[in-house]
């Protein structure tokens, strides 16, 4: 599983390679990712949330409060592109 650490990072920095990472991870046929964003006042991890939910082919996985390892970090599964969307880039 890859990690992508954006822990005590600026907020633009932090979305930066956050983006830029869980593209690579997509690109690479990853289908699982943790994101470490550590605990703080929240603002990172509401950004990396905010930012899977608004990607279709993103998903949070959901773990019962005591399979949890690690309350700074949160993890995603990478979707597989539907039909459609495969059409579409083999027409590029």
């Amino acid at each position: 599983m890859r990690e992508i650490r954006i822990r005590q990072l600026r907020y633009d920095d932090a979305r930066e390679k956050l983006e830029r990472e869980i593209q690579e991870a997509y690109i690479a046929g990853e289908t699982h990712i943790e994101i470490l964003h550590g605990i703080g006042e929240g603002i990172l991890k509401k950004m990396a949330i905010d930012y899977v939910k608004s990607q279709d082919y993103l998903k949070l996985l959901e773990r019962p409060s005591m399979l949890r390892q690690n309350p700074g970090t949160t993890q995603v599964e990478i979707l597989a592109p539907s039909p459609e969307v495969i059409r579409k880039y083999m027409k590029s």
